[in-house]
């Protein structure tokens, strides 16, 4: 387990942002949302690094985006309550036109292993099982197999809301693994296995793929 992450080049913290986007604006959507929003974020102070990804469902496609963050206290900076006040006139344009938005901040337990995968599996459950250390031993030998090279894990952390998009009324206290390969049926056959092991219920269990990292 990486018990310093700052040190190492990573954050303590990570926000994770889903959304869909009405399929008549996606070209649209790809163009702002790859050469405007994702890296005017990374202007912010405490934003390190940010990765967009995709789960392609035809029409419904389901997108995320990670940002590596200093701390959670980089989504309270001036710089970055301005920019959430003061979006550009395509930021403005584009909200209407996102969907199923849901915005969580995650301070993180664990990282085991290095390197970004073309693919990323997911999964978030509502509460771990009695021994939490023991789960997070048992994680870290995931690494090498299924073609995983790295492997993050986060509890949910509380945190205002973003000023455009309301709360989720369902979120619950919840931890999230994030899985990053290079075999898509791989991850999602260990995500099968983790999900059995925690013990928790599973809230989310998914496999996306890599766009874009900054």
């Amino acid at each position: 387990m990486n018990s310093d992450s700052a040190a190492n080049g990573w954050g303590t913290a990570f926000l994770a942002i889903a959304n869909t986007v009405d399929p008549a604006m996606r070209a649209a959507y790809e163009a702002w949302h790859t050469f405007e929003h994702v890296p005017e974020r990374l202007t912010m102070p405490g934003f390190m690094a940010g990765r967009r990804f995709v789960q392609d469902r035809g029409d419904d496609q389901h997108y995320l985006t990670l940002y590596d963050l200093e701390g959670p206290q980089a989504l309270e900076t001036a710089e970055y309550l301005h920019l959430l006040a003061n979006p550009t006139p395509t930021s403005r344009q584009m909200r209407p036109h996102m969907g199923a938005f849901q915005r969580f901040v995650y301070g993180e337990l664990a990282r085991f292993g290095t390197g970004c995968g073309r693919h990323l599996g997911i999964l978030r459950w509502a509460a771990p099982s009695g021994n939490e250390a023991a789960d997070l031993a048992s994680l870290a030998e995931l690494i090498g197999n299924s073609g995983i090279v790295s492997l993050r894990v986060g509890r949910l952390l509380e945190t205002p809301p973003h000023p455009a998009f309301p709360a989720d009324p369902a979120s619950q206290p919840h931890r999230i693994a994030l899985a990053s390969g290079t075999d898509s049926a791989g991850l999602r056959t260990a995500l099968q296995e983790i999900g059995g092991a925690l013990g928790g219920d599973v809230l989310e269990r998914g496999v996306y793929d890599l766009i874009v990292a900054y």
